[in-house]
């Protein structure tokens, strides 16, 4: 009670101004550290709003319709005339993908057909090159096609295209659809027409994946549930799908949350690093106060006046830099999109959050108060006799350790709090603050490592300014293993995330090694089959697999009916593992991707009428939540097969090859109805784009993924998003740097005292230049060590245990980054420095008196 009536006293307020009126410089660097954390926060909490706003806003062009159905097979005649029996207006679609031969040339490649008939989209439009051509496309039987294929085979408005046997013109570039995000396009090239041109095309005739749709416009709410409703009752029984407007929200909702709550963690990060500047700032300040402190307690001054004093300091200055943040912050926002605008399936609608802006004051005035707490109580400590010592004295080391528990407590209640909100989770704020405190505590264990391998180095064959240079870094009150530290924790996140990116880059390269494929044809029918390979034959190509494949949905489960089981609450089995469509292979062998953790393989089998022993993957293993011993009986084109779970295998997915959930063994399957897969290997482009040329000029369902394309789109994918998290990652680093300038302002008065004795007693403007590079450049090289050092243990255990990689981190990247560090730390340093070397040791003195 008694501090807050002091902190209202108008002579608290006086006293604060006056101490602070020749300091201010000085004193604003302290709580400057909070401003890139606060600027990161507020950019990431307003880019959320606005990505929410614009899903609210534009909800019905996500899904281009009020109403989506959806079924894997032409609708049965009953389901057909429920969709007409809704009414409104309706339009169909029907999806799949297909090569296509782009030019004269007879290029080909992979592409997504959305064949249309109606008015689709029925919100939002296309956006096409000319404008008009998503009103032509139907009417003119003509197509369009996606940009990146435009300009990848270089074509223009009024060239063609072969889709199966039909040769069409293109109307236009598409450059956005509704709905659907730039990067949907690497799956393959989007390319629409008319649906009445699929009629002779042979596209559909036989093997092809293909989903049929209904878009359907409905002015009524009411009428939409009630569609809805009656969906549901053919959902099991025709496996039925459908999306609304408000269930597709749902789903955006929650991937921009997820996004932002990430994001927003990092941005936390570096206000946290800020918070941690704060504390150590404050502390040398008020240490740097003590004696000031006692004397006015000699002269009456209750500790509670003096303490409100520098709690209305820290405060204001915390307000202004929450304030500079936020604006900064705002500014960031306007900049944010551009590095989601491939990411994000809209064009984001931009306004000012005023809840941003309010949560980013008060949590930068929060920080910057509640890290001050610690040194803030140390004030009580000093005593009028320290006028009479002279001994170094620290606040907050002659607190008591109930003070010192309670005000850590506090503060990490407070931060608690803080990240719960940001996450909608106080268990994972609990964990995260726990997580942070542990990372905390190792920089400053590998800060004190390095200092100490420093500190025990022989120098004394050095030259004397390379020795000094060392040494000032253990000058008292330098701060150097805090700035380390932050500096270091900001390195941490770069690295990491750089060299995890690397990690997943490196999975990608491998699939370029020379015993790797290059080329997969899919939705070969058995009387293709041998056609296939001849084609690969004739063109000197390696068919490193020919897999068949068997298309089968599962009947019983332990006995159990799939309805059954969804009925019995006890178990625990995943909707989509029981009623989705699986396709398997079999063989009397298993590959080098795949390695059994359970049970016993066994190739070959007595025939469809006996039990036969599988082999399931891990991956799903606990959807269906099975075991060894377990049965499962499947419907294989109408013939219902018993089988028993023999083995459980891991199985590299990764690969680009044909990978299965369920392994038949030889013996039993090969009569049934199937298909093939082919695994080619090639010597280059050549020959890849002749025999998918010759394969689609002769059987144009058949597809083929080239491998070198594929990878290649995912890597650049992979990119963006990096991009974008390392932009936040970057807010650490910068943070570090704010603190080093803040310590580098703290010490000045002592860095000024050293530099003019050495001036006094001799020392050239060159010598203390070159003490004060090397102990800034020691400064960032360590720090940068610092964070890389635990960066690479923390990008090792990813690649070893998550990514299943031999580490190979990119030292000469790294080298670059930790040189980028050095370089701004002595920047840093010597911008801090400059007024040494303007006047001489007399004025420079003089001046440093004035100021204190």
């Amino acid at each position: 009670m008694k501090l807050i009536r002091e902190l209202l006293n108008p002579f608290s307020w006086k006293l604060a101004w006056r101490d602070a009126r020749p300091q201010w410089k000085s004193l604003f660097l302290y709580t400057s550290a909070v401003i890139a954390g606060v600027a990161a926060l507020v950019a990431i909490l307003s880019f959320r709003n606005d990505v929410l706003l614009t899903v609210e806003d534009q909800s019905r062009e996500l899904l281009g319709a009020d109403l989506e159905v959806r079924m894997n097979q032409p609708y049965p005649d009953e389901i057909q005339s429920y969709i007409d029996s809704i009414g409104g207006s309706q339009a169909e679609g029907i999806e799949f993908s297909s090569m296509v031969i782009y030019g004269p040339d007879g290029l080909s490649r992979l592409s997504q057909i959305r064949a249309i008939d109606g008015p689709y989209p029925m919100y939002g439009e296309f956006e096409t090159i000319p404008a008009d051509a998503a009103q032509r496309y139907q009417s003119e039987s003509s197509v369009l096609v996606e940009q990146s294929a435009m300009k990848q085979f270089n074509l223009q408005p009024g060239d063609s295209i072969q889709v199966g046997n039909i040769r069409l013109p293109i109307a236009g570039e598409l450059i956005s659809v509704p709905g659907e995000a730039a990067a949907f396009s690497l799956i393959g090239p989007r390319v629409y027409l008319s649906k009445n041109l699929l009629e002779g095309s042979s596209l559909l005739d036989r093997g092809s994946r293909v989903t049929y749709k209904s878009y359907l416009q409905l002015d009524d709410p009411e009428v939409i549930t009630s569609a809805v409703e009656g969906l549901r009752e053919f959902r099991d029984e025709h496996r039925v799908r459908y999306d609304t407007v408000e269930t597709r929200k749902e789903d955006f909702d929650e991937i921009v949350s997820n996004l932002s709550k990430f994001l927003g963690l990092i941005a936390f990060v570096a206000l946290l690093l800020g918070g941690l500047g704060v504390s150590s700032a404050v502390h040398v300040y008020l240490k740097r106060k003590t004696s000031m402190v006692a004397t006015l307690r000699c002269m009456g001054m209750r500790a509670e006046q003096i303490l409100a004093a520098v709690a209305i300091q820290i405060s204001i200055l915390g307000f202004i830099g929450a304030a500079a943040g936020t604006l900064i912050g705002l500014v960031l926002q306007f900049y944010l999109p551009t590095l989601f605008t491939d990411l994000l399936p809209f064009e984001i609608v931009q306004a000012i959050s005023m809840q941003a802006i309010g949560l980013g004051l008060f949590t930068g005035i929060l920080i910057s108060v509640v890290f001050s707490l610690l040194p803030l109580a140390g004030i009580s400590t000093v005593s009028p006799m320290m006028t009479l010592r002279k001994t170094d004295f620290s606040p907050i080391q002659a607190l008591s350790i109930r003070v010192k528990t309670v005000t850590i407590a506090f503060t990490l209640a407070i931060l608690i709090l803080i990240i719960g909100f940001l996450t909608e989770s106080i268990t994972v704020a609990g964990v995260f603050t726990l997580s942070l405190i542990g990372f905390v505590i190792l920089l400053r264990a590998t800060a004190s490592l390095l200092m100490a391998g420093v500190k025990g180095l022989r120098l004394k064959s050095f030259t004397y300014v390379w020795r000094q240079g060392a040494a000032n870094l253990f000058r008292p009150n330098n701060q150097t293993s805090m700035l380390m530290t932050t500096l270091g924790m900001g390195m941490l996140l770069i690295g990491t995330l750089y060299l995890s990116q690397d990690a997943i880059l490196q999975r990608i390269d491998l699939q370029f090694s020379d015993d790797m494929p290059n080329l997969v044809l899919y939705d070969i029918q058995t009387d293709q089959n041998d056609d296939i390979l001849n084609i690969i034959e004739e063109n000197e190509g390696r068919v490193l697999q020919n897999v068949p494949i068997i298309s089968m949905r599962l009947a019983k489960w332990n006995g159990l009916t799939p309805s059954e089981v969804r009925e019995d609450s006890t178990i625990n089995v995943r909707g989509w593992a029981l009623g989705r469509e699986y396709r398997v292979t079999y063989r009397s062998e298993l590959r080098e991707s795949e390695t059994l953790t359970d049970g016993e393989w066994i190739g070959e089998a007595d025939g469809i009428n006996s039990v036969v022993p599988i082999s399931i993957a891990t991956n799903i293993e606990d959807d269906l939540n099975v075991s060894v011993g377990d049965s499962l009986t499947f419907n294989v084109q109408g013939v219902p097969v018993e089988t028993r779970i023999a083995s459980i295998r891991d199985v590299d997915f990764t690969r680009p090859e044909p990978n299965f959930f369920v392994l038949f063994p030889s013996g039993v399957l090969e009569a049934a109805p199937q298909f093939f897969a082919t695994v080619i290997q090639t010597s280059g482009d050549d020959q890849t784009n002749a025999i998918q040329q010759a394969v689609v000029q002769q059987h144009p369902n058949i597809s083929a993924i080239d491998i070198g394309i594929a990878l290649q789109s995912v890597q650049e994918f992979l990119n963006k998003i990096a991009m974008a998290v390392q932009f936040m990652a970057l807010f650490s680093i910068l943070t570090g740097f704010i603190v080093l300038g803040g310590s580098i302002a703290i010490s000045r008065r002592q860095r000024t005292r050293e530099s003019v004795l050495l001036r006094t007693l001799g020392a050239n403007k060159k010598q203390i230049s070159g003490i004060q590079t090397i102990e800034y450049a020691l400064l960032g090289l360590l720090a940068g060590l610092t964070g890389l050092l635990l960066a690479l243990v923390a990008s090792w255990a990813l690649a070893w245990f998550y990514f299943d990689l031999a580490f190979r981190p990119d030292l000469l990247s790294m080298l670059t980054i930790t040189v980028l560090v050095v370089l701004s730390a002595v920047a840093i340093g010597w911008s801090g420095s400059r007024h040494i070397f303007k006047h001489s040791p007399i004025e420079v003195l003089r001046l440093e008196g004035e100021a204190t």
